[in-house]
């Protein structure tokens, strides 16, 4: 299993250079050796990408359960974005966070377009009974329940996906549930993802660094495994630890007794494992078969 290195620095530096977003709305975190901002302001898809291009990087292209898993904890629990925050009438009621996928270019085909220049890799072809494109991750609401119901094209416009932050249509998980993806019109306003490839994400040099870090990493030889995991997870250590497994949505489902946890119970999809020692947490994303 990789490595899993945190860091997370919710920004109140100015940067000169780009001024499409406000460095105090602006929340950062690195994971694998990339580097994130989440942008507290609402904007359309559109304006969204514009700015991710201006600040150097593009909106977020998610490759994988174990990214998808980071960049929603981040969402909810760096960020602390509220999933009531704002309410899309065309995507069942509920608040999203704008990532990068869209098949505005030909309907249909949704790729990697993070800048807005009409081209980027495909991972999905349909509708919600299409199929991934060279067994490319996909995370579309519904999914979860093995009962996909997105992208739906539903209405006019529908052609740029986001992250749900509740289940949907509102108050239920019929469509999708939080974290997962859906297709709505680009004209919405929403908070969004940045990604940068460099691990040097735009910072000023120009002012001293006032923002704050949370240490919370991940360790090797804590690692649980199998993963992905089917019956049972397990801690390599020597001690018992105090661990606990939660669902993206943040709430514990599980409690590890002697390093050992039943999963078998658990619905398929990605979880975090949380593990505490000392004044120390560390945390590892891990995917349930």
């Amino acid at each position: 299993m990789k490595h899993l290195f945190t860091l997370i620095l919710c920004s109140a530096v100015t940067l000169v250079f780009s001024q499409c977003a406000d460095t105090n709305n602006i929340c950062k975190f690195s994971y694998l050796g990339k580097n994130y901002e989440i942008v507290k302001e609402r904007k359309s898809w559109v304006d969204a990408s514009a700015c991710a291009v201006e600040r150097g990087g593009y909106l977020v292209s998610i490759e994988d359960s174990s990214e998808q898993l980071k960049v929603y904890d981040e969402i909810s629990n760096g960020a602390q974005i509220s999933s009531t925050y704002t309410r899309v009438i065309d995507g069942g009621g509920i608040a999203y966070v704008w990532i990068g996928a869209t098949d505005k270019t030909t309907e249909g085909d949704w790729v990697w377009d993070n800048n807005n220049s009409g081209t980027g890799q495909k991972f999905w072809t349909g509708d919600n009974s299409g199929s991934a494109s060279a067994g490319s991750y996909n995370n579309w609401g519904g999914t979860s329940k093995s009962d996909q119901k997105e992208p739906d094209n539903f209405g006019i416009g529908q052609d740029m996906a986001a992250i749900g932050l509740n289940g949907w249509p509102a108050t239920t998980t019929r469509n999708g549930i939080a974290g997962e993806w859906n297709d709505i019109q680009g004209s919405n306003t929403l908070y969004y993802v940045i990604e940068y490839d460099s691990v040097k994400a735009p910072i000023d040099t120009t002012t001293k660094d006032t923002t704050t870090s949370i240490n919370e990493t991940g360790r090797n030889e804590f690692s649980p495994y199998p993963n992905p995991a089917t019956e049972r997870i397990f801690i390599d250590s020597d001690k018992p630890l105090n661990a606990y497994i939660m669902n993206l949505e943040g709430k514990i489902v599980g409690r590890f007794e002697n390093n050992e946890l039943d999963v078998s119970e658990l619905k398929t999809g990605t979880y975090w494992v949380r593990i505490e020692e000392n004044f120390s947490s560390f945390k590892y994303p891990i995917v349930i078969q």
